[in-house]
């Protein structure tokens, strides 16, 4: 089958990374995969590095790109390109204009939320040309249906999934992965990774060490400030720790490609975010054996069954995770059955289902 890929995105976070990944997937599987990406890009730079075939496009305007969406409906025509598979919302306007016409179905994969309705003639008209919409929890599901047109029987739930080697045993123990993450080997330590921004939360997380019941842990912190912005935040949580003085309980590293002995070296992962829609290292954690703490807004409440696998604290509230801290030890784990549904393996068998209905719709 010949799937095209595209994304628009000049960044490098989730939304790109399981891109990559999951177009990797399907050239394993043996689709025809193709990547639909910007000149220069780190999505551009990603598929080189995984020897997938490349065609660069212009970043278009978000809305009604007419002239690129020609040239893309053209591109697809003469590629032959069966499936069409999108993840950044902002380029739905260009693959819904560009599929018309074609043989080419459109497949949107969601990341992010859908606070609020989108029902309008120009969402009715994008939605409109989507075959497929994944979303990957079941809230996100909820969402789409509610405040979007596309119908039910167009809406599948297939749960991010990680590679086989995430699953394995960790190869260093606690001790040689803290002295390789330059941690201390007498301490409880609770990590929180990802880009430095204040919805994310790292601050909450910074305030409950200075809390009790938080007084006993170390903050690992693995991340970067937004790229290109302006703004410093990782500077401000600099100054933040000194004026709580825990500067010597926090520890700083930058990101890394491989973070599997990142978090064997943790006691704990706490997921602070406002709303994380998904929380990618949610997941990650919970499949290392890590326990997770996280907020109760968001995909996180749903990755974390509410508190049934790990603990819940309400988003901001420094003083409610400093009290889940201390109750460390009476957080439930997830069972193997629960983890199986983030397994490479049974994602594709459910990937490759629905782009066989794609392929061969029921009348």
């Amino acid at each position: 089958m010949k799937l095209a890929f595209l994304s628009s995105s000049t960044g490098w976070g989730g939304l790109e990374r399981n891109l990559i990944r999951y177009a990797q997937w399907m050239d394993e599987v043996g689709h025809e995969v193709c990547l639909y990406t910007l000149h220069h890009s780190p999505l551009t730079s990603a598929a080189e590095r995984a020897g997938l075939s490349i065609q660069c496009i212009r970043r278009q305007r978000r809305h009604f790109p007419i002239l690129a969406a020609l040239k893309l409906r053209s591109q697809l025509k003469k590629a032959k390109i069966e499936v069409l598979w999108v993840r950044d919302p902002r380029d739905l306007d260009l693959c819904s204009l560009a599929v018309r016409g074609t043989n080419t179905s459109l497949l949107f994969h969601q990341g992010m939320q859908i606070p609020k309705p989108k029902r309008a003639p120009w969402h009715r008209l994008r939605y409109s040309a989507v075959s497929a919409w994944v979303a990957p929890l079941e809230q996100l599901r909820f969402q789409t249906l509610h405040h979007t047109p596309v119908p039910s029987k167009r809406i599948h739930v297939i749960p991010l999934a990680l590679d086989p080697d995430w699953f394995e045993t960790a190869s260093l123990a606690r001790q040689d992965a803290r002295a390789h993450w330059n941690l201390p080997n007498d301490a409880k330590v609770v990590g929180l990774f990802g880009r430095f921004d204040a919805l994310k939360g790292q601050e909450t997380l910074i305030e409950a060490l200075a809390l009790p019941g938080g007084e006993n842990w170390h903050a690992f912190l693995i991340g970067e400030n937004t790229r290109n912005q302006i703004d410093n935040y990782a500077g401000k949580l600099r100054q933040r720790c000194e004026q709580l003085g825990v500067s010597d309980r926090v520890h700083w590293q930058a990101p890394q490609e491989d973070l599997r002995s990142a978090y064997d070296a943790c006691d704990a992962f706490a997921m602070c975010s406002a709303s994380e829609t998904i929380g990618m290292v949610t997941i990650e954690a919970l499949v290392r054996g890590v326990p997770v703490v996280g907020t109760s807004a968001g995909g996180t409440a749903e990755l974390l069954m509410n508190g049934k696998f790990g603990a819940v604290f309400e988003p901001g509230n420094a003083e409610q995770l400093a009290v889940r801290l201390a109750q460390h030890s009476q957080w439930p784990v997830p069972p193997p059955s629960y983890l199986e549904h983030f397994q490479k393996s049974n994602a594709v068998k459910k990937w490759s289902a629905l782009l066989h209905d794609l392929r061969h719709p029921v009348a």
